[in-house]
């Protein structure tokens, strides 16, 4: 048994495998997209928007946010 503590991806010398992750995420995103018909990826397009344009209220609501950056 080892007592070497386990070390996680965030640590250094994890290249490799962060790669291979990388390379499946966008194989992933990739061949979804190539599926999505032009009225799905405007409506995805759509939610994405509205997701951003809420997180921005968010923020300005905080005040992490200068108020004219909403309308700029």
């Amino acid at each position: 048994m080892g007592d070497r503590p386990r070390k996680t991806l965030l640590e250094p010398g994890h290249e490799a495998e962060w790669a291979e992750l990388n390379r499946e995420k966008r194989e992933y995103h990739q061949s979804r997209a190539r599926a999505m018909t032009p009225s799905e990826r405007i409506a995805q397009g759509q939610k994405l928007s509205q997701q951003a344009v809420k997180l921005l209220a968010s923020a300005m609501r905080s005040g992490n946010v200068p108020r004219r950056a909403f309308w700029s």
